[in-house]
């Protein structure tokens, strides 16, 4: 689909920009949910800058991330997509699923152009687990962009408008 036919129509002559985001690579289980984006979207546009710390449990609650735990090692061994070859440890702990959310940040596209330049796994000044990121240029305009629209593309195909909390 064309960039112009992409575009939501506002009203008059104003169009809203759609930015269709999406992870890549491999067959592993994605665990960057769309709340997530919309969590991370917002610390960015908030932000002053290309490069920022975030802290993991800010972007994926808690709650989030046990549910994520249990999926994940319930299935490990079922089938391929948990088992997730950079991780050895069995269970697999918080700490290597903020290192798979990590490498699938890493990998998250918008409109087939990169997110992020670094993403780098951190432990922040109060112990806490964080994410040192700097963004690339074009990720950054549509963070900025407040009209935007953002849609999230799951592996199946499936798409969902990610939902930017002010």
């Amino acid at each position: 689909m064309a960039r112009e036919e992409r575009a939501w129509e506002k009203g008059d002559n104003e169009a809203v920009k759609e930015y269709r985001i999406r992870i890549n690579g491999g067959m592993d289980f994605v665990v960057v949910f769309p709340e997530v984006i919309g969590s991370l979207i917002s610390k960015i546009r908030d932000h002053e800058g290309e490069e920022l710390v975030v802290g993991i449990e800010e972007v994926m609650p808690k709650q989030m991330a046990e549910y994520l735990l249990r999926v994940l090692n319930t299935n490990r061994f079922a089938d391929r997509q948990f088992r997730f070859r950079q991780i050895l440890e069995d269970p697999i702990t918080k700490e290597g699923l903020y290192q798979v959310l990590g490498e699938q940040l890493r990998s998250m596209d918008i409109d087939d152009e990169k997110c992020f330049d670094k993403v780098e796994l951190v432990e922040m000044l109060t112990g806490d687990s964080g994410f040192e990121i700097e963004c690339t240029i074009p990720f950054l305009w549509a963070c900025k962009d407040t009209a935007a629209v953002f849609l999230y593309t799951f592996p199946d195909g499936e798409k969902k408008r990610i939902l930017i909390e002010y």
